[in-house]
C-alpha cells in the first residue's frame, strides 16, 4: 500500500500543478519580463541562431529604438551592430526557444509548471515525507515564480538538484558530473546563485583548516571545493569571453541599482522582506518562515549539529545579501523570486525538525503561530493565483477587442497598456512615447497608415477636442470609440495620418 501511494501521489501532484497552471490562462500571461524572454527568442530564430539580440517589428521604421518600450523599461544599450543588448541570459532564451518555433508560447508557462514539480519531486525523495508536496504547493509563493519566470523555475530545477547530490558520497560518476553542469547552468540563469557558491567555499575552506576533522574530511571538503570552483571559473570565463564581462549582461544592466543608498535603500529591504510597492515580500507571503527562525534559533535542540547549523545560517546570510544586492525591490512578483532559489533550505530544515523535543506551553504557543501563518500563506497563494487568471483575462479581452480592427500601428504612453498589449509585441508595431512627439518624428513613415492611440482616460491627449486630432489628419478622420474592459476603460483613436 506505501508503495502504491509513493507512486500515486507524485503523478496526483503533477496534475494539480497543471490544473492551476492552466487556471491562470498561460495564453495571455504573458507581459513585462515573460514577454521579453518571448521577443528575444523570436530574435534569436530570425537571426538565423547567430546573434542575441530583443525582437523589435518596427525597427526599420525606428532605428535607435527611440519608442520601443522595452528598451526604456530595462534601461538598455545598442550594441555595435546596432541592434539592443538582451537583458534577460542567454542560456534562457535558448532553453525556452523551442516553444516559440513551435509557435507555442504559452508551453513556457507549462514548462514552469513540471520543473516545479522535478523540484519538489527532489525534495521529497531527499526528505521521505509525503507532505512536502503539499507544503511547497501551498505554503511558498513557489509555484507563482515557477510559471511567471522561467530563469527562475530552470536555475532552482538546477541548482536543487545539484545541492541535493552535492552532499552524497564524493565519486564521481554520471550523476555528479550531471550535477556539476546543472550548477553551471544554474549561475548563468541567476546571478545571485553566485553569492550561495562563495558562501560554500568559504564554509569548507574553514572546516580545511578547523583542526578538528580528520583527513577524510578534509578531502571530502576539499572535493566539493573544486566542484564548485569549476562552477564558477566556467560561468565567469565565458562571461569574460562573450561579453567582455566577469559577470555578464544582466549584472551590467542592473548594478546602477545595486550601489544605489539612502533611504530608497531601506524602502526597498522593506519591501523585499516584508510589504510594499502594492504587493508583499519573502516574510510578508511566508510569515511562518519568520516563526520558524525563532523556533531554530531559541528552542532548537539539534541546532548545534554541524549540518543543521550551517544549512539555516547559510540561508539566513543568503537573504541578508540578496536584501543588500539586489537592483531593485523584485516589484513585479509576490513573495520576492530573488530568494526563490534557495527555498531549498528551509524546507529541509523544517522536515527534519524535531518537533517532539518541544515541550510546555511554549511549544503550543509557538505552533499556534506557525499555524496562522501557515494559513495565511495559502489565503495569499489563493489570491496571487486568482490574480494572475484576472491579468491574463484583461489582456486576452484587450487584444481580442483591438484584433476586431487592427490597425498598421499602435502607439501608447503608459507602461501599464504596453505591457496589457502581450503577445501582441511579437508581430504588432506598438511605439512607446508621448503621442506627440512619435507623429512629430516617425511622420513620413506613419502617413497614410492607420494608427490607433490608446490611452488613459486622465491622460493630457485622452479628450476628442484636443487640437492634436486635427493637426495629424485632415479630413477629420478620427475615430473615437473607448476600449472598454471589465475593470476599466481606455481612450481609444484609430486615425488616418495624412
Amino acid at each position: 500500500m506505501n508503495k502504491l501511494f509513493g507512486y500515486i501521489l507524485p503523478v496526483s501532484f503533477l496534475i494539480v500543478t497543471l490544473l492551476i497552471a492552466g487556471f491562470t490562462r498561460p495564453s495571455y500571461s504573458f507581459a513585462g519580463d515573460s514577454i521579453a524572454k518571448v521577443l528575444q527568442s523570436v530574435f534569436w530564430i530570425e537571426s538565423g541562431f547567430k546573434k542575441q539580440g530583443i525582437h523589435y517589428p518596427a525597427k526599420a521604421i525606428d532605428p535607435e529604438y527611440k519608442y520601443f518600450y522595452f528598451k526604456h523599461s530595462y534601461n538598455l544599450q545598442i550594441d555595435q551592430e546596432g541592434s539592443l543588448i538582451a537583458p534577460f541570459p542567454f542560456l534562457n532564451t535558448v532553453l525556452i526557444t523551442p516553444f516559440i518555433q513551435l509557435n507555442w508560447p504559452e508551453g513556457i508557462v507549462y514548462l514552469g509548471a513540471v520543473l516545479f514539480w522535478l523540484y519538489s519531486f527532489l525534495i521529497y525523495r531527499v526528505t521521505k515525507k509525503w507532505w512536502v508536496f503539499l507544503f511547497i504547493l501551498l505554503f511558498t509563493p513557489l509555484l507563482q515564480h515557477f510559471l511567471a519566470f522561467s530563469d527562475i523555475a530552470l536555475a532552482s530545477f538546477f541548482l536543487t538538484f545539484f545541492l541535493v547530490t552535492y552532499f552524497k558520497e564524493p565519486r564521481f560518476h554520471f550523476i555528479t558530473a550531471t550535477a556539476v553542469l546543472f550548477a553551471i547552468l544554474a549561475l548563468f540563469l541567476r546571478t545571485e546563485i553566485l553569492l550561495l557558491f562563495v558562501l560554500l567555499v568559504m564554509i569548507h575552506l574553514f572546516s580545511i583548516f578547523n583542526n578538528g576533522i580528520g583527513v577524510y574530511r578534509k578531502k571530502w571538503h576539499s572535493k566539493r571545493i573544486l566542484l564548485i570552483v569549476l562552477a564558477i571559473f566556467v560561468f565567469v570565463g565565458l562571461n569574460y569571453f562573450l561579453y567582455d564581462s566577469i559577470l555578464g549582461p544582466r549584472f551590467d544592466n542592473n548594478k546602477t541599482g545595486i550601489f544605489r543608498f539612502g533611504m530608497v535603500v531601506i524602502q526597498k529591504w522593506k519591501s523585499l522582506l516584508l510589504w510594499g510597492n502594492s504587493r508583499v515580500g519573502l516574510f510578508g507571503y511566508s510569515p511562518w518562515l519568520l516563526v520558524f527562525i525563532v523556533i531554530f534559533m531559541f528552542f532548537h535542540s539539534q541546532k548545534r549539529k554541524t549540518i543543521t547549523r550551517n544549512l539555516f545560517y547559510v540561508w539566513i546570510l543568503i537573504v541578508c545579501l540578496v536584501s543588500i544586492l539586489s537592483p531593485n525591490d523584485s516589484n513585479i512578483d509576490w513573495g520576492t523570486r530573488y530568494y526563490s532559489c534557495f527555498s531549498l533550505f528551509p524546507i529541509l530544515l523544517l522536515s527534519n525538525f524535531k518537533w517532539k523535543r518541544l515541550v510546555g506551553r511554549n511549544k503550543y504557543i509557538l505552533i499556534l503561530f506557525l499555524g496562522v501563518g501557515l494559513l495565511y500563506s495559502v489565503y495569499i497563494n489563493s489570491k496571487v493565483w486568482k490574480e494572475m487568471k484576472n491579468i491574463s483575462v484583461q489582456i486576452e479581452e484587450l487584444v481580442m477587442k483591438l484584433n476586431l480592427d487592427a490597425p498598421d500601428y499602435y502607439i501608447v504612453e503608459d507602461p501599464s497598456i504596453a505591457n496589457s498589449l502581450g503577445i501582441m509585441h511579437v508581430r504588432t508595431h506598438v511605439f512607446y512615447g508621448n503621442p506627440i512627439e512619435v507623429v512629430e518624428n516617425l511622420g513620413a513613415a506613419l502617413k497614410g497608415k492607420r494608427v490607433r492611440f490608446l490611452l488613459f482616460p486622465l491622460a493630457k491627449l485622452a479628450v476628442e477636442t484636443e487640437p492634436f486630432w486635427g493637426k495629424i489628419t485632415a479630413n477629420q478622420s478620427c475615430v473615437f470609440s473607448p476600449v472598454k474592459l471589465r475593470k476599466t476603460a481606455m481612450f481609444s483613436a484609430l486615425c488616418k495620418i495624412d
